[in-house]
């Protein structure tokens, strides 16, 4: 939701030497969303010649929809595709276009038209285009906008579990609003439901893995949100795994998600 004014307090400090990552946390915006600026207008007199593109050209209109409690339906699909971008996931650049990239299992048809639809749902002009892959059993389902990177501000270089991951404000007021639907995305990017057997008897489970303790934090808080009882579990001597184990936990997920299709 970034503005003219904030662009040219980007360049100006720019300018003025501060590097991208202080300016960004100078200013309050994604250090994505800084460098962005920085490469598209360069200094302050780029921006200058490019004004009317600076201030038509934004995600202004489309992030103020989705922040807008009124719009359910594109809170739940947004809600939906957070928690799978940040499983599996990334934002990568060609020229002035970010494609939102998030590779799914073939195997699990449904989740790949379910992701599809949600990119549909909140650009619902842009093309989305569903990739298999010739060098293993996924798909990416890939999304074109200019301003992915204002959406999902949590891009950046590098793995997410070797860097910081923190909502913005309006992003946590979605996840609280709608858990099942960002439950649901974080478990259908790293999760799965599976049989724990003792003793002969079935006792079925849901799992979450994924090495950021942001992201587990938040599929932790998630849970607490829905009512959920969870536990962790070490692996190689960090935690990395999250359960939940309780009978009428399970009955509850099975009933509004179920195992993977």
């Amino acid at each position: 939701m970034r503005t003219y004014d904030e662009y040219r307090k980007i360049l100006e400090l720019w300018e003025q030497g501060i590097p991208k990552k202080s300016i960004g946390i100078l200013l309050g915006i994604p250090r994505a969303t800084v460098r962005d600026c920085i490469e598209r207008y360069r200094d302050v007199e780029g921006l200058e010649n490019n004004k009317a593109r600076a201030t038509k050209s934004t995600s202004t209109e489309l992030l103020a929809a989705v922040s807008n409690a009124l719009n359910t339906g594109l809170q739940q699909g947004y809600a939906y595709l957070l928690g799978l971008y940040l499983g599996d996931g990334y934002i990568v650049r060609n020229k002035r276009i970010f494609f939102l990239r998030i590779a799914l299992d073939s195997q699990y048809p449904n989740i790949i038209k379910r992701c599809h639809d949600a990119m549909r749902t909140i650009l619902p002009e842009n093309k989305v285009h569903i990739l298999n892959s010739r060098q293993g059993n996924w798909v990416e389902v890939i999304g074109f906008y200019k301003f992915w990177p204002d959406l999902f501000p949590q891009s950046g270089s590098g793995p997410k579990h070797k860097r910081e991951i923190r909502l913005e404000d309006w992003q946590q007021k979605i996840v609280e609003a709608y858990p099942i639907e960002f439950f649901r995305g974080l478990y259908h990017s790293d999760g799965s439901r599976f049989s724990n057997v003792v003793n002969g008897k079935d006792y079925p489970r849901y799992q979450f893995t994924n090495s950021s303790s942001d992201i587990r934090q938040m599929f932790c808080e998630t849970c607490d949100r829905l009512g959920l009882h969870w536990t962790a579990k070490a692996r190689g001597g960090a935690i990395t795994d999250i359960y939940v184990s309780r009978r009428k936990d399970v009955e509850y997920l099975d009933r509004l998600i179920g195992p993977k299709t």
